[in-house]
Formats: C-alpha cells, sequence, structure tokens
C-alpha cells in the first residue's frame, strides 16, 4: 500500500507539474514546489533541529540539495520539453543508480534475485516509454535534452537514497524528510523572488497553475517524502528505490485520462514492472 501510495503521489507530480507550467515558468515551478513545501516542513524543524548534530547537518543538506533541489529544477524544466508520462517513466531509472552507488560508493550488498527484479522493472518501464502511440514504436530526437534532466535528476535520487540508508539512518523519517526541505526552501524562495514569481501569481489565470503547485508542494514533496524516509528506514534502499517503477504506471494513467490510447504493450509493461518491484522486496 505503501508503494502505491507513493506511486500514484509521484506519479501524479508530472501531470501537476504541467498543469502549473501553463502560467509559470519551469523556475517559477520549481521555486514554488519548493517554497510551499518548506513552509510545511518549518514546524518540523523547529521542533526537531536542536538534536542534530553537525555531521548530521552536513549529510541533511546534502541529502536536500540532490534528492530535492536540484531534481525539482530539473523536472520542471523537462516538463517544457517531453510529455509529462515520459518524463515519469524515465525517472524509473532510479533502482538502477541506486543500486549502482549503493555497492561502489557505500559497501551496500545485494542479491542476484533483485538485480533481476531491477531488469525486469526496468524492460517494463521501457515499454512504456516506446510504445506511447497504440503500441507503436516511437521516440522523438527533440526529447533528448529533456530525457537527459530526468536521467540526472533519478541518477542524484539513487545517490540520495543510499546517503539516507547509510549516513542518515539513526534520525526519524520526519528528520530526514523536513530539515532538507526547510534548508533548500530558503535559495528556493531566492531563485523564486529573483524570476518575478509575485507578479506572475497576480497575472489572470495563474491562480489555477497555482493550486497544483500548492498540491505538488504539500503532498508530492513535503507529506510523501515522510512516507518515503519511512520506508528507506524500515527496508532497503533498493526497495525503497523500486517505488519509481510504479511512477510510470500512473503517470500513464493520467495520459489515458487526457485522452492517449493504451493497448496489450502498456498493459504488458506494467505487468513487468509489479513483477520486478515483487523481485525486489521479496
Amino acid at each position: 500500500m505503501v508503494l502505491l501510495f507513493l506511486g500514484f503521489v509521484w506519479g501524479s507530480a508530472f501531470i501537476l507539474m504541467k498543469k502549473g507550467l501553463v502560467s509559470f515558468s519551469a523556475l517559477q515551478v520549481a521555486s514554488l514546489r519548493l517554497v510551499f513545501a518548506g513552509s510545511i516542513a518549518v514546524f518540523f524543524f523547529m521542533r526537531e533541529y536542536r538534536a542534530l548534530k553537525t555531521r548530521d547537518w552536513m549529510y541533511l543538506g546534502i541529502s536536500g540539495t540532490i534528492g530535492n533541489l536540484i531534481p525539482a529544477y530539473l523536472f520542471a524544466s523537462a516538463g517544457t520539453e517531453i510529455p509529462s508520462s515520459l518524463s515519469g517513466a524515465f525517472n524509473a531509472m532510479t533502482p538502477f543508480f541506486t543500486l549502482i552507488f549503493g555497492v561502489l560508493a557505500f559497501s551496500q550488498l545485494f542479491k542476484v534475485r533483485q538485480v533481476v527484479g531491477i531488469t525486469i522493472g526496468l524492460a517494463g518501464a521501457l515499454i512504456l516509454i516506446l510504445s506511447k502511440n497504440k503500441g507503436a514504436i516511437q521516440f522523438e530526437t527533440s526529447y533528448i535534452w529533456g530525457c537527459a534532466k530526468v536521467m540526472v535528476a533519478a541518477l542524484l535520487y539513487g545517490i540520495n537514497v543510499n546517503i539516507i540508508k547509510s549516513k542518515l539512518h539513526h534520525l526519524s523519517p520526519v528528520v530526514n524528510s523536513m530539515v532538507p526541505l526547510t534548508l533548500i526552501s530558503i535559495p528556493a524562495l531566492i531563485i523564486g523572488l529573483s524570476t518575478n514569481t509575485l507578479e506572475t501569481v497576480m497575472q489572470p489565470g495563474a491562480w489555477n497553475s497555482l493550486i497544483y503547485i500548492v498540491i505538488l508542494g504539500v503532498i508530492g514533496s513535503a507529506a510523501s517524502l515522510i512516507v518515503f524516509n519511512q520506508l528507506v528506514k524500515k527496508t532497503t534502499a533498493l526497495f525503497a528505490a523500486s517505488v519509481t517503477y510504479l511512477i510510470p504506471v500512473f503517470a500513464y494513467m493520467w495520459g489515458i485520462i487526457d485522452g492517449e490510447p493504451i493497448g496489450i504493450f502498456q498493459f504488458g509493461g506494467m505487468a513487468l514492472i509489479l513483477g520486478g518491484i515483487t523481485l525486489t522486496r521479496r
């Protein structure tokens, strides 16, 4: 149920960003998202920060930067270049990066079954990526830069999951979520103000987009991050990262709601994703 919740929330994030980009620029959407998330996080921050050690501050700052700040701007920028469902699909590379950095940099152990599960799940994600038009194989060269941005974000996510599991495991999920969000909301606020976000908010129709961004920040970032860090604490970093395989499923479903067709290839891809997650869990 936790994976389904996170998959739905984060899979919906891409369509929310798309709605936000109707009135705001990519920099403004990312900044507002983080500021709204930080406005919730600061209340938890004030209650918890006194118990943190110097070493904790360092890793929490790194976690916030590579796990939230940079990816937020990368995803928002990619949202102006590629379809939201495709962005969600490429985010499924996160478990691969989690495994690679877990083994190379954090001496994490893994099982052959987990590698097989990741490979199966990735195959399912690739099927969704390459079957966007009535089952036909299709990829636009104009999507390369947008997809590259999502890949970098997935890379940073993979590193961050390992940092949380290896360096911040002694802290509660609330601390691991709310402290980084509070810290990064400061530069996000500065960037937002420097890009005339307040002026944009006052433009006709902007409030509709703003509502989507509020949902994105409060639920898609703040609330879901606590749930995710709880999952990291209770399971392996690899299994927690496998939630990204569910993201393209929900991202694609939002595409269907917008009128995109679905066929046997899409159903097959979703089945492979769910099977891959099952293998990583056992």
